[in-house]
């Protein structure tokens, strides 16, 4: 049975029948408002995610970014790039060996196909509309070949999995355009690498240009009339850059031209290209600049131009339209008169400020009246939306989309609610395309709905395992069912024997789910900023966070355990640790401020991780945002900074050793120029001294990590930007584990060890389940010495490399000297030099006169080769 958030029905008796019904009603509206809890946020306020103005803090995606970009706020695209493809190719050279330590068995999937993710653009193929794409926010593409029945993953080679637009040519369908990067730009957005180009309907894909334009808001293609490609962009967003604009190019041409560049700080939103004069085009600025120092959502750039000689010259268009600042607009043009332009626009004060028309090719513009039209449909993050359509087979039928769509089928003379929480559609939508004048499809923040009824029945399409997870858990009573808190999408609940009906068993955007190891009837359930709600009876749930002070710094995915000493006993950490007793918790601090303090703004320093010793009751440890470590002893409330010896990044984790009561470790994120920072350390003493451990782990952010217990801790998990990743040599040599899960984002852990199972929670494509058993292992089996913390490693990253990579050596014995060469794949040496000694020794090798190609690096003492590592040098 599965532990739902609902109430008991009243039972009925023959007694006050009328009192009973008006509770029993009662009771069912309070129940669906606390099942709803998500769609309530939608629909009357602000959700907190999407919402500039909104308090606290931390947002989902800034969040995301926070964890990689800490402490320069600007996490570097190159060194993303080149450590992700420097996984891929590391996983292809090592998956055709195999090998006998089951590392290569497959994972398997868990689900759910039923919980969809944020979809940006959907594309129908004109020629076969049982052909569908679908692209979304950070899940790649996906198309399915017979009407949506299946789906497949069509995109997932690519290091850029943030789609931002569709583009199907309507006189060659087998020619599919991607343009990644996320236009919706929430607070911190998902970037992407140009525009990709499949001559094979998504089977392969080459890219075709606008790498350093970041994210492509729209694309137009149409060889019938045009031997062009047009491409708007919204250029990188972190930054003011001339990169912005809207781009032309000939498709038989690689190169693409600049035709309209607005300013530094706004790009080109929204486009909209004749359909018989493809030298007409409208385009829409928008002013939008987002980083920790600088959020600009709206200004006088958000105007929209017009040129009628293919982007020579432009018109900035006037003629009734705002022209004082304003924030996104979003245009359509009516496929059945080129002169019928809509244009959508939101206000400074970021809600929905008008629909503009014109008949006569933007000459003159009229603002609709709106008649029936719910102005705050869009709530106060008009700037998530944007998107007008018009039914190309009935121009009088016109939708806005936004957290509910409005339509109006008497050509914008009268509206109406037409999808929203009344019809069982998610929130938030974000694309809408027509496959005849009455069947829709409709893409919302939590997936893709189909009508084939002209809008009345709405029916959610599913088999497509895209849920975003921050967290992930398995029920000790029954454990085989696995718990997982979503972007968007609360905590559900489910396996693989139930791909397509998980079950949503609380609301918001989830979190943490957490089960009293003894009493089936006791658990917890988390979203956003902390808010902890428990059971005691799994039936009537209560806010379980009395006596945390509302006003105190927090994470968006604020930390809290149970105690493995005494499971009455609760830690949770804001920017201090809390202590509760009991099972309706009361809690009090049990420490002072453990970050830097309000430095930078709340959202960057607060507490991201907890853990207890399993083995000592007074060690409690604790990591920050802002790089710091401590250990805690509850009983005596003394605090100790060990962060010392630690790079300064945003904490991920920090685990306590199963077997050893003075062993912990730590994991941090973060993409830097020029920072080969270890991301994964181990001390032995409680933190008083710390040593790398990464080997040769691919430089990516990690995310999370877990012990394998009996195994004096050398086999350890790793969650990273690229997959899992797992050492069983305490460190020494990391590989890949398993296949069948594409290179994403793992942001989760959770061993069930009476399942003998690693449960993995992606936030792209839903949850992994891995069998340990396939690793063969003996018990108590290690390759670790416990006389030292490592043998000898060299390291060389990142590789790929283009003007420098950073060569380490560490763990050599006092008096041990290594002597490193360099060689190219015909065995000449090409650079040498000699170590010696305790500590990581590190050297800068300087690539400029090495000419791409496959180099080796091999490390000796007494002319014994003890490590050799291969890397790339490209240009």
């Amino acid at each position: 049975m599965f532990q739902r958030q609902s109430r008991p029905a009243f039972p009925g008796r023959n007694i006050a029948l009328l009192a009973a019904a008006v509770l029993l009603m009662l009771l069912f509206i309070i129940s669906k408002l606390r099942e709803n809890k998500k769609q309530e946020l939608h629909e009357n306020e602000a959700e907190t995610e999407t919402s500039e103005s909104a308090t606290p803090g931390q947002f989902p995606y800034e969040t995301f970014f926070a964890m990689r970009d800490y402490p320069v706020f600007h996490p570097s695209m190159r060194k993303y790039n080149e450590a992700i493809s420097d996984a891929r190719d590391r996983y292809e050279a090592a998956r055709p060996r195999g090998g006998n330590d089951g590392v290569f068995a497959p994972w398997t999937l868990e689900g759910p196909g039923n919980i969809g993710a944020r979809i940006n653009a959907v594309a129908v193929d004109p020629q076969n509309h049982n052909i569908i794409y679908i692209g979304y926010s950070h899940g790649g593409v996906w198309r399915t070949t017979n009407g949506g029945q299946s789906w497949n993953p069509m995109f997932d080679d690519n290091n850029y999995l943030s789609i931002g637009s569709i583009a199907i040519d309507p006189a060659n369908p087998t020619h599919v355009y991607v343009g990644t990067g996320d236009p919706n730009i929430s607070i911190f957005p998902f970037i992407g690498d140009g525009i990709w180009k499949s001559t094979d309907r998504g089977i392969n894909w080459a890219p075709i240009g606008l790498q350093d334009q970041r994210i492509v808001s729209r694309i137009f293609v149409n060889s019938a009339v045009s031997n062009k490609i047009y491409a708007a962009t919204m250029g990188l967003p972190f930054e003011r850059n001339s990169d912005r604009g809207l781009y032309i190019k000939d498709m038989a041409s690689s190169a693409w031209n600049q035709k309209l560049f607005i300013a530094d700080g706004a790009g080109v939103i929204d486009m909209v290209v004749s359909n018989t004069n493809p030298n007409v085009i409208f385009a829409a600025g928008w002013d939008r600049v987002r980083n920790n120092h600088e959020s600009v959502a709206s200004g006088n750039n958000a105007r929209i131009w017009k040129t009628k000689d293919g982007g020579n010259s432009w018109q900035m268009l006037s003629g009734g339209l705002p022209q004082t600042e304003m924030c996104r607009i979003g245009l359509t043009i009516d496929p059945n008169n080129d002169l019928h332009v809509l244009a959508s626009y939101a206000g400074t004060d970021l809600s929905f400020e008008g629909l503009y028309e014109t008949f006569d090719g933007g000459l003159n513009w009229q603002k609709n009246a709106g008649n029936g039209l719910n102005n705050n449909f869009q709530s106060n993050f008009a700037w998530y939306f944007g998107q007008v359509r018009i039914n190309p087979f009935n121009s009088q039928d016109i939708w806005l989309l936004g957290v509910s769509s409005f339509r109006s089928t008497d050509g914008g003379q009268n509206w109406f609610r037409a999808v929203g929480n009344q019809q069982g559609v998610h929130a938030d939508h974000h694309d809408l395309a027509f496959i005849s004048a009455t069947e829709f499809l409709m893409a919302t923040d939590g997936g893709l709905y189909r009508s084939s009824d002209n809008g009345g029945v709405w029916t959610r399409i599913e088999n497509i395992p895209t849920t975003q997870f921050y967290r992930v858990a398995y029920n000790p009573h029954q454990p085989t069912l696995y718990y997982g808190g979503a972007q968007d999408n609360g905590t559900s609940a489910g396996n693989a024997s139930m791909m397509n009906n998980w079950q949503r068993v609380y609301g918001a955007d989830g979190f943490q789910a957490v089960f009293h190891p003894n009493n089936p009837d006791i658990y917890y359930y988390e979203y956003q900023f902390g808010s902890i709600n428990g059971t005691i009876d799994g039936i009537e749930f209560f806010d379980a966070t009395d006596g945390i002070d509302g006003a105190d710094r927090r994470n968006w995915d604020m930390p809290y355990i149970l105690s493995h000493h005494d499971p009455d006993v609760m830690y949770a950490g804001t920017y201090r640790l809390y202590e509760g007793n009991g099972h309706l918790p009361v809690w009090f601090p049990i420490t002072g401020d453990l970050t830097d303090g309000d430095i930078f703004g709340a959202s960057f320093h607060s507490i991201t991780t907890i853990d207890e010793s399993p083995l000592d009751p007074d060690q409690v440890y604790v990591g920050t945002s802002d790089g710091n470590v401590w250990r805690i002893n509850p009983a005596g409330q003394s605090s100790t900074n060990i962060s010392a010896g630690l790079p300064d990044r945003y904490v991920s984790s920090v685990k306590a050793s199963p077997g050893n009561p003075d062993r912990v470790f730590v994991s941090h994120t973060g993409y830097k120029d020029n920072d080969f920072s270890p991301r994964l350390h181990r001390s032995d003493d409680r933190g008083n001294t710390w040593a790398p451990i990464v080997g040769d782990l691919p430089d990516l952010a990690i995310n999370e990590i877990q012990i394998l217990p009996g195994h004096q801790d050398s086999i350890i998990f790793a969650a990273t930007d690229g997959g899992v990743y797992i050492t069983l040599n305490s460190g020494i040599n990391w590989e890949r584990l398993g296949t069948g899960m594409p290179f994403v984002p793992v942001f989760d852990l959770d061993l069930n060890l009476s399942q003998k199972t690693l449960i993995a929670g992606t936030f792209a494509r839903s949850m992994y389940s891995f069998p340990i058993d396939s690793l063969h292992l003996a018990e108590n089996s290690s390759t670790f010495s416990p006389g030292g913390l490592a043998p000898p490693n060299l390291a060389v990253s990142p590789s790929p490399a283009y003007s420098s990579t950073m060569l380490s050596v560490e763990n050599l014995k006092s008096n041990q000297v290594a002597e490193v060469v360099i060689t190219d794949a015909s065995g000449r040496s090409l650079w040498r030099g000699q170590f010696k000694g305790f500590g990581k020794h590190e050297e800068n090798i300087d690539l400029n006169q090495f000419v791409p190609g496959v180099y080796i690096a091999f490390a000796r003492t007494n002319g014994k080769v003890w490590g050799t590592r291969k890397f790339i040098v490209t240009r």
